[in-house]
């Protein structure tokens, strides 16, 4: 028979084992932080064992995780955890047709997917497929003259591009004005056909509109086409270059005055369907609220024909895994309105992310918030406060909700071609997050151990190709823990 080793020694051997595997960890890592190409990179690290509940939770490794840093769509972790905290997970953007006094109205809530072409093709719609269906009611109802389209996006305020986003860059899909009535991310799809060598190619647009005039003269050729609006507060847009390849893909190109955008097209659907307009249609920020006391007043001349609802998770999974901008600034501004009762703005709807952080132990001196998505450079976050965000979503009751949302690894989203040829293929479900020199990635690695890790890796002034490796070879050591 075996002597058998007393309890006490054998926790001790355990604990030495642990702190041995932890010494391998921090010296793995502190080899690829220090290595030639990362020298002058800012970073912070942070990894927490998860078990038995936020207390539970151990943090196995850590390096400069208390300086704030610049999170690039990292950032959208932190918005996207704040709307499920504090709108829940029941929560659906209700956009609302109403008819009233001779005018249909759109009445919008804030709804970043309505329209959305490239998430809507994957279930057969269409940027006007819930137009369509609506000009099919009204003229079933047969509602009599439709003098005109109005359209209130009151849910947000009216100012359309932050401040703090490059100047120069706002005709880029990722740079799309936010408003509370959205329409296919407020961008124009444009789709060319080459036709004959030397001349104009066919230029198709989604959704078909008259909002924006094209001046076309990219020709048939071997080349590159480029679509431009030289103007900021303009619709009036360039196509040139050359083309010789009819492409599925489209160009994309933002829009000025989302509202507008959105009510014409709707006009123009009716007008299409056989409903007669009489005007043109306009931007009337002050329909919400007065159809809402009219009706508190037993005032039954309003009729809601219809509302289409966006659950929260759609948006939330289009946050984080696809990366779209519109939806985290949506999820920020919604959050502004559902907190005070105002429009929501960037001021108040960061101000109500700040508060969920607060209400889960970060400090404010952890912090700066700008915006929703990112893609400002005044944001700022510690390494410590993206881990105990993503922590605090893993025991929480949108814990799947959350975790579902992010990329998976080699599968899907912005990680669709990252650790895909590896053994952590469809281990690490993560946020990306990129602007010039930042490069992040924070999230959950299932490691082969049997435990699940939370990390966060912000990397300041980062060159092109440095920081995605770095990344993938710290979690890679982390996979390597052996069971304690």
């Amino acid at each position: 028979m075996k002597p058998c080793v007393p309890a006490a020694v054998f926790l001790l051997l355990v604990c030495c084992m642990a702190l041995r595997a932890h010494a391998d960890l921090t010296a793995q890592i502190n080899s690829i932080l220090r290595d030639k190409s990362m020298a002058r990179v800012q970073s912070g690290v942070e990894i927490m064992r998860l078990s038995r509940g936020l207390a539970g939770s151990t943090v196995i490794y850590r390096s400069n995780a208390d300086v704030p840093l610049t999170p690039a769509s990292n950032l959208k972790l932190i918005t996207t955890s704040a709307a499920l905290d504090r709108l829940g997970i029941d929560f659906k953007f209700r956009t609302q047709l109403v008819y009233h006094d001779g005018n249909l109205i759109l009445i919008g809530d804030g709804d970043p997917s309505f329209g959305d072409a490239e998430l809507l093709t994957r279930v057969g719609w269409d940027v006007t497929t819930v137009f369509q269906h609506w000009a099919t009611q009204v003229k079933q109802l047969k509602l009599g003259p439709i003098k005109r389209v109005l359209v209130d996006d009151s849910i947000f305020d009216d100012e359309y591009l932050q401040p703090n986003w490059p100047a120069n860059q706002w005709v880029n899909r990722y740079n799309a004005e936010v408003a509370g009535f959205n329409l296919n991310v407020n961008c124009l799809d444009v789709f060319l056909r080459p036709t004959q060598p030397g001349a104009t190619v066919l230029c198709l647009i989604n959704p078909p509109t008259h909002f924006a005039e094209i001046q076309n003269h990219c020709l048939t050729g071997e080349g590159h086409p480029s679509l431009t609006r030289e103007n900021q507060a303009r619709n009036d847009m360039i196509l040139h270059g050359k083309s010789d390849i009819a492409s599925d893909q489209p160009i994309s190109i933002t829009i000025h005055d989302p509202p507008m955008y959105a009510a014409t097209v709707f006009s123009e659907t009716l007008a299409s369907a056989g409903v007669s307009i009489s005007e043109a249609p306009q931007v009337d920020r002050g329909v919400r609220i007065a159809m809402k006391k009219a009706m508190a007043g037993g005032d039954r001349s309003w009729q809601v024909l219809a509302i289409h609802e966006t659950p929260l998770v759609q948006v939330i999974n289009r946050a984080n895994k696809d990366s779209i901008n519109l939806y985290g600034e949506c999820l920020c501004k919604r959050l502004g309105a559902q907190a005070t009762g105002e429009p929501g703005s960037w001021r108040n709807g960061t101000e109500a992310v700040a508060g969920f952080l607060n209400k889960i132990g970060i400090s404010p001196s952890q912090y700066r918030l700008d915006d929703g998505c990112g893609l400002s450079r005044e944001n700022l976050i510690t390494a410590e406060a993206v881990a105990r965000v993503l922590a605090y979503d893993y025991f929480s009751s949108g814990s799947k909700m959350m975790i579902d949302s992010l990329s998976v690894s080699g599968a899907d989203g912005t990680l669709k071609n990252r650790f895909a040829g590896s053994n952590l293929r469809g281990r690490v479900l993560a946020k990306t997050g990129h602007i010039d020199g930042v490069s992040c990635l924070s999230g959950f690695l299932n490691a082969r151990d049997g435990n699940c890790y939370v990390f966060s890796i912000l990397m300041n002034d980062a060159m092109p190709g440095v920081g995605n490796p770095a990344q993938e070879k710290i979690v890679a050591a982390i996979d390597e823990l052996k069971p304690e």
